[in-house]
């Protein structure tokens, strides 16, 4: 019994701060406005910094086991940290380490997509046969290209195509077995990947996936690395790698085994390269980084202004707060005479604090919801500066911002 008579004073509650607020037009419209900059600010502000420093790419398991690796060397007393790798690099630090169950190297490329009049330049990703093994995505038909398509020197002309390029160029239907240029090559279709995956790049998710053998063997080519294979040349810096932490084995041990394998790595290009400095010149090392490459440890410009305009909207959320305890404080004070009768007339203090918080509940709700759509709407300028990939990306639909901004 006591459960529907808690009901029914909470819904009395309701209906007496409705009635309240509906009364104090000026008041209400105060605070909810006011709070619907403090929250509109910072869920905007968070939606942005989610996506470049927190969220992991869909699909990514064990997201807090991988990493971008990074290596550093010492120029004239300064270390520099750079996210590039040659293939000839990348298959030491693989072949060289123990603590990973995977790595893989890949890059993406703006690249002509199709033929004549339909050719159009689109985000085409080369990746290593082991990519895919980074995430728990089935393809949604056919198959992902296999290590025995993905080997030195030229790799096997098969192609995956996103789900967008899919969807938008094929509608939807049988592709398998067909041809598509890309590039200077001429690719067989043998997948699709399924529909959200986009990689390690949620915000842009590439058009075409092919094997970085196929790609380094065309671009390679197009080069001309004065006689040298591109597969075992230490001259030509164009990718990037990745690697998956083995169970039980800490960052700290598996970076110290990647700077083992890099200085090993160091010696064997210096033994084919007498102009190279010194190893205890040029001290390399490697850092088993995040795999978002916004967290470092070379921040980007829209990092760095991101992380300031978080600063800044804290401190107007805490402005906020303090304009709206000052607009309930004087309200509170014109309601002493309605709350010393109420307590003449036999109401207990706790069912005065039930309706004071139930109409501070109303309030948040109304400024919450105003808040989400200045969000929403105002966020746009933020998206389209800091996350330029994914400027359609908002806040209404995304349960995370919500979640924050709740």
């Amino acid at each position: 019994m006591r459960l529907p008579a808690r009901w029914e004073a909470f819904a009395q509650d309701v209906r007496y701060a409705v009635r309240g607020l509906k009364s104090r037009p000026g008041f209400t419209s105060g605070v909810v406005l006011t709070l619907a900059l403090g929250i509109g600010v910072n869920a905007a502000m968070f939606s942005v910094v989610d996506r470049l420093l927190f969220r992991p790419p869909p699909f990514l398991r064990t997201p807090d086991r991988v990493h971008r690796v990074y290596l550093a060397n010492m120029y004239r007393g300064k270390e520099f940290t750079g996210g590039g790798v040659q293939y000839a690099r990348y298959a030491d630090l693989t072949r060289w380490t123990t603590s990973f169950d995977r790595t893989a190297e890949f890059t993406t490329r703006q690249l002509a997509i199709g033929v004549g009049s339909d050719a159009r330049e689109m985000t085409v990703a080369a990746v290593s046969a082991s990519f895919f093994g980074f995430f728990d995505a089935s393809p949604a038909v056919g198959r992902y290209f296999t290590t025995a398509e993905d080997t030195t020197p030229t790799g096997a002309a098969v192609a995956v195509l996103g789900y967008g390029l899919w969807q938008t160029r094929y509608g939807g239907g049988d592709v398998l077995g067909q041809t598509l240029q890309v590039g200077a090559t001429l690719y067989t279709i043998i997948g699709v990947a399924p529909r959200g995956f986009a990689g390690l790049w949620p915000g842009k998710p590439p058009a075409v996936y092919v094997p970085i053998t196929a790609y380094g063997a065309e671009a390679g080519a197009t080069l001309g690395l004065r006689g040298e294979n591109w597969y075992t040349t230490y001259h030509w810096t164009w990718a990037s790698m990745v690697a998956a932490r083995k169970a039980g084995v800490s960052a700290a041990a598996a970076e110290a085994d990647l700077t083992a394998a890099y200085q090993r790595s160091y010696r064997a290009a210096a033994a084919t390269s007498p102009h190279m400095p010194p190893i205890d010149v040029e001290r390399p090392r490697a850092i088993a980084g995040s795999v978002l490459s916004e967290r470092g440890p070379n921040a980007s410009a829209e990092t760095k202004v991101a992380t300031w305009l978080t600063g800044v909207a804290a401190i107007v959320w805490l402005i906020a707060c303090a304009n709206v305890a000052n607009l309930l404080l004087a309200r509170a004070l014109h309601r002493r005479r309605e709350i010393a009768v109420r307590l003449a007339l036999g109401a207990s203090r706790g069912r005065l604090a039930a309706q004071l918080l139930t109409e501070s509940l109303l309030l948040a709700l109304l400024g919450g919801a105003a808040g989400v759509l200045v969000a929403q709407w105002g966020g746009v300028v933020l998206r389209s500066e800091l996350l330029r990939d994914s400027a359609g990306a908002g806040v209404v639909a995304d349960p995370r911002s919500l979640l924050f901004a709740g």
